[in-house]
């Protein structure tokens, strides 16, 4: 592996999480569009504000997943493994059943990520006063 290379394994776990990125724009997308036009009649108004709230979670899944995946780039495994396992969570609650189980893989994959890489560099001192 050479010194700007990544390992295969971060990027099978950034090709994982922009698929979930992906899956969380379109179904945003469409959770909205559901919402709207469910909310057009007076008697579906809480459904219809039901499912926007869930395209709105969708598209905070999507954006979070962009920084994970920024994350790993900067090869800060643990701290991507950690809010991957955040956003797991809430994908499966809001974000529907694909993208919780994609994020459930890529977050798997981390313990063989995090073993190939070796402890991560301490952290900075702190500047002098």
């Amino acid at each position: 592996m050479g010194l700007g290379s990544v390992p295969p394994e971060a990027e099978t776990i950034r090709s994982l999480l922009n698929i979930s990125g992906i899956l969380a724009l379109i179904f945003g997308i469409l959770w909205i569009i559901g919402g709207i036009a469910t909310s057009a009649t007076i008697f579906l108004i809480f459904l219809g504000i039901l499912l926007i709230v869930f395209g709105v979670v969708d598209f905070i899944i999507y954006a979070n997943i962009k920084s994970i995946v920024d994350s790993i780039d900067q090869r800060r495994y643990r701290e991507a493994k950690d809010r991957t396992f955040t956003w797991m969570i809430i994908g499966f609650i809001f974000g529907g059943i694909i993208i919780g189980v994609l994020l459930l893989i890529a977050y798997l994959k981390y313990d063989e990520l995090i073993r190939i890489a070796g402890p991560s560099p301490p952290p900075p001192p702190p500047p002098p006063p």
